[in-house]
């Protein structure tokens, strides 16, 4: 089964804004490169993901995502989430995709194992997978059989929205709650949560090794 994955990634110089209290620009343009490693590293482990796109409009993304061994596209329309992984999806599909799983780079939690629960189970021919954000009203994993099956509808109330786009294209729909990867980090309660969870771990490896 052919899966690939896309990881949309805005401008660098303007992500994070929420964060801005807590942290400077650099700061979180680091954050972010960070993350995004991260969750390529994951992807390019998964046995489940043959290719991972990532698409964006900032070219200090696009040569880190390149270093990563990923595919990388320049993003069309910068100030437009949907549009841009309609253009991702076209090319993921031009390559025979037959599946695809949609990543924000923002889920410090994420594991290949959370991947894995996602898409390592039976297929039906129309599937739409759905994990939301914490709050139960985004959507932070997005799987898709076959690909360009339904129209994106991240923003407000995009859980909702893309249960109906799924129902409308008459797909089998499940939403599924993973814990680490309903945890993005977009608030500054959540960038001192992520602390928290780095300072647990720290103190869980001195106590394993001390």
């Amino acid at each position: 089964m052919t899966n690939w994955a896309i990881v949309p990634v805005k401008n660098l110089d303007y992500s994070k804004s929420r964060l801005s209290d807590v942290l400077s620009v650099d700061a979180r343009r680091e954050l972010i490169c960070s993350l995004l490693t991260r969750t390529l590293s994951l992807l390019n482990e998964s046995e489940f993901i043959e290719k991972t796109i990532v698409i964006s409009n900032d070219k200090s993304v696009l040569q880190l995502a390149d270093k990563q061994g990923v595919f990388t596209v320049q993003e069309d329309s910068p100030s437009d989430l949907n549009s841009a992984l309609h253009q991702a999806t076209l090319v993921t599909m031009t390559y025979g995709a037959k599946g695809l799983l949609v990543l924000p780079a923002d889920l410090p939690l994420l594991t290949r194992e959370d991947v894995e629960k996602i898409i390592a189970t039976e297929y039906s021919d129309r599937l739409v997978r759905i994990v939301p954000d914490q709050h139960g009203v985004g959507t932070n994993a997005l799987f898709i059989r076959p690909p360009g099956m339904l129209r994106y509808k991240f923003g407000k109330d995009s859980l909702s929205n893309h249960k109906e786009e799924a129902k409308r294209v008459g797909a089998e729909l499940y939403v599924y709650r993973l814990s680490n990867v309903e945890f993005d980090v977009d608030e500054p309660d959540d960038f001192r949560r992520l602390n928290n969870v780095a300072v647990n771990t720290q103190q869980q490896e001195v106590q394993r090794h001390g």
